[in-house]
């Protein structure tokens, strides 16, 4: 996000923050808050989604899981991406598994 500094606004020059990013288990975090004060049912904690972080890098992750588990794995440095799936297709659903998070313990991913 690019937000021009206090101070540029008042002097008007343009000057920018630093970048900032926010992580997918904070966006979690907060998406769960929100359907929790607001209750309209849009999405829950076993909501399927995707999780993203630095595609096409060699540390590239992506993983797919309910979305209390998502909130728990590592996804390292930004850049993060979250994706909630409403209905699926059954093709989508094979890459939903391919990607899925290790039932056993929601701390390992597949990839």
């Amino acid at each position: 996000m690019k937000e021009p500094t206090l101070e540029s606004l008042c002097s008007g020059r343009t000057q920018y923050e630093p970048p900032r990013y926010m992580s997918i288990n904070t966006t979690i975090e907060q998406l769960l808050e929100v359907e929790d004060n607001l209750g309209e049912s849009a999405y829950d904690e076993d909501s399927m989604c995707f999780g993203f972080a630095l595609l096409g890098s060699e540390d590239q992750k992506i993983v797919s899981g309910k979305m209390k588990q998502l909130h728990f794995v590592d996804f390292g440095a930004p850049l993060h991406c979250l994706v909630i799936a409403g209905k699926t297709h059954p093709v989508e659903e094979e890459m939903l598994d391919i990607y899925k998070i290790n039932e056993e313990n929601d701390h390992d991913t597949v990839c």
